[in-house]
């Protein structure tokens, strides 16, 4: 698994982590089967990664070497989903991977366009998975991609796919 970080300098604290697939990532469940195509939002099974995320955060985890504590909850918002979809098509449509558009735009620029006018905000890119649970293993595998899930500063969370291009936007407003 390669991480990639990119040094960003805004007013507000960001993080920003990325992830592409270099090994197999076991799933042990079968996340993407739902009797209810209602809560499959921008390609994601909105109610499994909800479930997903704020499972490992209530109960808290090691990201690396480093323990954290549990959290409270992040909540779905739309417009951070909206943003994440939009940059996980443009990487798959364009071929690339990176935070930073084709077009040279950031998390923070694509977030704002979407509506979601922020405090601070975090950003997970991944790529090569196919399920919510795989994507979210891989993530929780990485120290600085599980920082960024279990950052108690964020209050909401959307995610979109593309493909196997996945982007995760956290944010508080």
């Amino acid at each position: 698994m390669r991480l990639r970080i990119l040094p960003v300098i805004l007013l507000a604290p960001v993080l920003l982590f990325s992830c592409k697939k270099d090994n197999a990532v076991i799933d042990n469940s079968n996340t993407n089967s739902s009797s209810n195509n209602n809560n499959v939002v921008y390609n994601v099974n909105k109610a499994t990664f909800l479930q997903l995320v704020n499972d490992v955060r209530k109960k808290g985890c090691t990201c690396g070497s480093t323990l954290m504590p549990g959290v409270g909850a992040v909540v779905w918002n739309d417009q951070l989903a909206k943003a994440a979809y939009d940059h996980s098509v443009d990487m798959n449509k364009q071929g690339y991977f990176s935070h930073t558009g084709l077009d040279g735009s950031d998390p923070a620029e694509r977030i704002t366009a979407a509506g979601y006018y922020w405090s601070t905000w975090g950003e997970n890119i991944a790529e090569g998975y196919s399920t919510e649970q795989i994507v979210i293993n891989a993530w929780l595998g990485s120290e600085d991609h599980c920082k960024n899930i279990m950052n108690g500063v964020f209050k909401d969370i959307g995610v979109g796919r593309d493909g196997n291009y996945w982007t995760q936007d956290f944010g508080s407003k």
